[in-house]
């Protein structure tokens, strides 16, 4: 199923473990804080309590959202797609 995955999270350290996570769970970066990927109810929760113990204490936020297949088919965007790599992100 397909998977929004969006988060805020003001700590350096702790945004840049949980993207790499996200990447490792075969999620492409959309936007700074935002990923996309294909997985399925299993992998999801995996995936969730993985991200929850990192998270455990600290402040921020990850919000998942599952999509149908026609649902996620229905999206629409204005201006340039393109997938945001890991070194095309700086962080301050």
């Amino acid at each position: 199923m397909d998977t929004i995955i969006i988060y805020d999270i003001s700590e350096n350290s702790l945004r840049t473990r949980v993207a790499k996570v996200l990447m490792d769970y075969g999620c492409i970066r959309i936007q700074e804080s935002a990923f996309s990927g294909i997985l399925n109810h299993n992998t999801r929760e995996k995936l969730r309590l993985r991200l929850e113990k990192m998270m455990h204490d600290r402040e921020g936020n990850i919000q998942f959202y599952p999509l149908c297949s026609k649902c996620f088919s229905l999206k629409e965007s204005i201006g340039e797609i393109y997938e945001v790599k890991e070194e095309d992100v700086t962080v301050l």
